[in-house]
């Protein structure tokens, strides 16, 4: 971690008091990363979720805090008095009992006791009290508008209802749905926590609020809502599928595989649990188990485009490209059309790859993947493809380095380093290219730390450096350059023997990279970037590759589908790194 885990948690202590809850956080998640089970670290991250309205997720981190350490008088106070806010007053009770019994008496155990019972006495008053609804039409028409896709209109209903009637959760539940589905996942977060606040026992309403949390990058606290949901309901299908979705990511593979096994045996017609169950079995290995898994979800949904996508490649990967063609051309997605031309490279057609270019030039013009393999296939043949994107993206690499833009530009790059400790990473992410390393899953960019935010305007002053020098050209990589300068980061950390493997960025337009922290190359261009036009399903080694060894505070830009690896190291020691994409204009 760099700081020690004393220091590190004293560092976070500081600024949670300062009221910055999200380097807190961050904090506090870097010391369980590390030490999982850490005391103070799990409780006062609890504190955190709970300055944020979070209670269901806090009670976990205070239970596993008091277990760990059942010493620390707050540990048995914050999990009761947040086990009383969530209406659990059994439990509550129970363990106010069990402090006693375990010594801890006194004024603020008094005061539990006191607002256990003003709290349950309030409730079953208002329980004998009508509660207020909405008219009926009006719930009526903004479900109507919902199902009948009128999200605009639904959501304003929804707005509406919540202001007039705001203790009626199912009016939260449906705005937070539609928030939602429209990206506005800060407001979805709130409505989704107030549908829970107003009625903890709605299984629907955990498990949208997990949906939430996880597309937030908030993945533990979306592991404990829908672990919240199947407490509620053990058979709850759908949760068990999306907890597996939270755990792969989180890298937790064979807890991962376990949740949809579950999902599947309550739901054996779910398709989606079969699809991601051969999502894992593939991870593992395990290609014919695989593969029936990904059968058995397009037989439940013959439309079923992810499922096609992924049973066509591994039918690919064993040779069997007439069949892998069948399942792409099927599919019809951007990917799969570039894939499908792969299909036809190992089977020697090449003049159909030409012709399904040309066919499809308008349309896959901005397609990444199309592009990488038209760029191989038109160097291999001598002879230009139809595709407009980049021809030869080899010919618009660029390079500069932080050094132009800040005089001390170690001490800049030693301070980033210490921010991105306060950022998650993930040990060999799953369908990452990151191999002996860590990667992070949030966006650097979307509410960037302080050197994070200088970092991203040196970015983009070179990006502007970098459109004057190839403005003239005529490929749409550079003619239907960005409007918008939106950037999506993350960093990764290899260890000795750390690489990643050749890749492209298929949702980028340009890609870039800042080097924090460099190795030595010892003759072997060890610690390098590479770039070339061979991809992993077609490759030929007599084609042009550039290699590039890094110095401290390089950066590097490079059409996103130009692709790149690292080649790996033997140094004991790390190598840092900022990439970025450049995103196309919605």
């Amino acid at each position: 971690m760099g700081l020690t885990v004393e220091q590190a948690l004293q560092q976070a202590i500081a600024v949670h008091n300062e009221g910055k809850l999200q380097e807190a956080e961050s904090l506090y998640r870097a010391i369980l990363q590390s030490q999982p089970k850490h005391p103070t670290a799990n409780h006062n991250l609890g504190l955190v979720a709970i300055s944020v309205n979070e209670s269901q997720a806090a009670l976990p981190l205070f239970k596993l805090a008091l277990t760990v350490n059942p010493s620390i008088e707050q540990f048995w106070i914050s999990y009761i008095d947040t086990l009383i806010k969530v209406n659990q007053f059994k439990n509550a009770k129970r363990f106010i009992t069990k402090a006693k019994k375990a010594g801890f008496v006194g004024e603020k155990f008094i005061a539990l006791e006191a607002q256990l019972v003003q709290t349950s006495q309030r409730l079953v008053q208002e329980k004998l009290v009508p509660l207020q609804t909405p008219p009926q039409a009006k719930l009526n028409s903004m479900v109507e508008s919902y199902q009948n896709g009128q999200h605009k209109m639904a959501q304003n209903l929804a707005r509406s209802i919540t202001k007039q009637f705001p203790d009626h959760p199912f009016s939260w539940k449906v705005l937070g749905a539609l928030l939602a589905q429209t990206g506005q996942l800060d407001e979805a977060l709130i409505a989704n926590q107030k549908t829970v606040a107003l009625d903890p026992n709605d299984v629907e309403a955990h498990s949208n609020l997990g949906v939430t949390l996880h597309d937030l990058g908030r993945l533990e606290q979306a592991k404990a809502s829908y672990k919240q949901a199947i407490t509620l309901k053990p058979d709850y299908a759908e949760a068990h599928n999306n907890l597996g979705n939270t755990l792969k990511e989180l890298g937790r593979l064979e807890q991962a595989e376990a949740s949809y096994k579950k999902a599947i045996a309550l739901n054996p017609q779910y398709a989606e649990a079969h699809y991601n169950l051969g999502i894992m079995q593939k991870e593992h290995g395990r290609l014919t188990e695989a593969e029936a898994s990904y059968s058995k979800a397009i037989t439940l949904k013959a439309d079923y485009g992810e499922a096609l996508l992924n049973r066509g490649q591994i039918l690919f990967d064993k040779a069997v490209y007439e069949g892998a063609l069948r399942d792409f051309d099927l599919c019809n997605t951007e990917d799969s059309r570039a894939r499908a031309l792969a299909c036809l490279y190992a089977l020697g057609k090449i003049e159909d790859i030409y012709k399904r270019i040309e066919t499809h030039s308008e349309k896959d013009d901005e397609n990444i993947r199309v592009a990488a393999i038209a760029s191989f296939i038109a160097e291999r043949e001598k002879k230009d493809t139809a595709h407009n994107f980049c021809k030869k993206p080899l010919d618009f690499l660029y390079f500069s380095s932080i050094s132009s833009h800040i005089e001390d530009a170690n001490s800049f790059i030693t301070e980033l380093i210490e921010e991105l400790q306060n950022i998650k990473t993930i040990w060999e992410p799953s369908n990452k290219t990151t191999r002996k390393g860590f990667q992070s899953g949030i966006d650097l960019f979307k509410k960037p730390l302080k050197k994070m935010r200088y970092l991203k305007s040196i970015i983009i002053d070179e990006l502007d450096s970098y459109y004057t020098k190839f403005e003239n050209e005529s490929c749409s990589y550079i003619q239907k350059w960005p409007s918008e300068k939106s950037l999506v980061g993350w960093h990764v950390i290899l260890k000795q023997q750390g690489h990643q493997t050749a890749h492209i960025h298929s949702d980028g337009w340009l890609s870039g990279v800042i080097y924090l922290k460099v190795v030595p190359s010892l003759g072997k261009n060890e610690g390098s970037i590479e770039f070339g036009l061979s991809g992993e399903n077609y490759f030929d080694v007599d084609l042009p590759k550039v290699i590039y060894q890094p110095k401290l505070g390089d950066i590097v830009f490079f059409p996103s589908s130009l692709h790149h690896r690292t080649v790996p190291f033997t140094t004991d020691t790390d190598r840092i790194i900022v990439s970025f994409d450049l995103m196309p204009v919605a």
